[in-house]
């Protein structure tokens, strides 16, 4: 999936910084994950779901699910500041089944930055709009990465 992602209003340097970490991660060069879309606090990351993501039940392998959730979460949180986070906890709502040859758009939106806490909510929808599955996940803040 060849995207070109758009920075709708970070920081240059901050935008190639998260992008680079995206084509370099080897875990999202696996999964096929690609960043569509940075805005300040929001990011937008799509895959296409192959048939090695697929549960028993032919269906997007929920850990999958998960796993990409968790780096749009991290992401739109890294958007306001590239901040060093890790992940505490997080809670997940499956709304729907993805099936193969699915495009589903991830999109996260940092709710909360303090200074030893962070929050993101997420939700992702295929290609026809439906709403497969919902977020939330806090991470620990160690601040900054600027400041190290």
């Amino acid at each position: 999936m060849g995207i070109r992602p758009i920075n709708k209003g970070i920081d240059e340097k901050l935008f190639n910084d998260i992008i680079a970490i995206n084509k370099t991660t080897p875990y999202h060069r696996l999964l096929g994950l690609n960043v569509s879309m940075l805005d300040k606090g929001v990011a937008e990351l799509k895959i296409v779901v192959k048939k090695e993501y697929l549960n028993p039940a032919g269906n997007a392998h929920g850990g999958m699910l998960f796993s990409v959730f968790d780096s749009v979460l991290g992401a739109s949180i890294r958007t306001l500041g590239n901040y060093d986070i890790t992940s505490l906890s997080a809670n997940m709502s499956f709304i729907a089944p993805a099936k193969p040859g699915d495009t589903l758009t991830f999109t996260g939106k940092a709710v909360h930055i303090g200074r030893s806490t962070a929050v993101a909510e997420g939700r992702v929808y295929n290609q026809d709009d439906k709403l497969i599955a919902t977020c939330s996940e806090t991470f620990f803040n160690f601040g900054k990465l600027d400041n190290k």
